[in-house]
C-alpha cells in the first residue's frame, strides 16, 4: 500500500504519525534511498522517525488510521474480552508490551479494559497498581486514544470521556 505526504498513519507501537515527507536520504555514507519521514501527532516531542521504503518489515508496520465507522464499531464492542491477566510479572510485561507494540486495536482495547479492571479490584482492597502495569496502561491509552482522536475528529484528551459516555448510553438503552 502506498502512502503520500500528509497521510495520517499508525506506525507500529509508536502510534499515530503524519507522513511529513518522502525523500532520498543517505545515512552513514550509504547510498541514498527513499524514506518515509514520520512525525508523531499529539506529541510534545519533536522526534521524527525515518522508515526506509525498501525495508518491507518496517514498512509493514505502517497502517492507515482506522475510519470513524471502525472506531465506532470497536467502541460498541467494549468491553472486549480476550487478553488474560498473567501473574508472572516479567511474562506479563513482555506479553502486554507486545500487545501495545503490535498495534492490533481490539487487543489494545481489551488490554486497557483488563488492566483498568485489575486496578479497580486492587483499589477496592486498598492497594495500588504497580508501576510497571501503570506504565503499560498509560502507553496503551496514549496509543489507542490518539488513533481514535484522528478517526473521530477530536482531541486525544476527549476520547476517554467520549467512549465512557457511549458505553453508558448503550448500556442504558439495553436496560430500557
Amino acid at each position: 500500500m502506498g502512502f503520500t505526504v500528509g497521510d495520517a498513519i499508525v506506525y507500529g507501537g509508536s502510534g499515530v504519525c503524519e507522513i511529513e515527507d518522502i525523500r532520498d536520504i543517505s545515512f552513514y555514507r550509504e547510498r541514498p534511498q527513499k524514506y518515509y519521514v514520520l512525525k508523531p501527532l499529539f506529541s510534545a516531542q519533536s522526534a521524527v522517525m525515518y522508515v526506509p521504503m525498501s525495508n518491507k518489515e518496517q514498512v509493514s508496520k505502517i497502517h492507515p488510521v482506522m475510519s470513524k465507522d471502525e472506531a465506532m464499531s470497536i467502541i460498541k464492542k467494549i468491553p472486549i474480552p480476550g487478553v488474560k491477566w498473567i501473574e508472572d510479572r516479567n511474562e506479563r510485561k513482555e506479553t502486554f508490551n507486545g500487545i501495545v507494540n503490535d498495534g492490533k486495536r481490539e487487543d489494545i482495547v481489551s488490554l486497557i479494559t483488563l488492566i483498568e479492571k485489575h486496578r479497580d479490584n486492587l483499589l477496592s482492597e486498598g492497594k495500588k497498581l504497580n508501576a510497571q502495569d501503570e506504565r503499560i496502561l498509560v502507553e496503551a491509552l496514549r496509543r489507542i486514544n490518539t488513533e481514535f482522536a484522528v478517526a473521530l475528529g477530536m482531541e486525544p484528551d476527549a476520547v476517554d470521556r467520549f467512549i465512557r459516555d457511549r458505553i453508558y448510553k448503550d448500556s442504558a438503552k439495553a436496560l430500557a
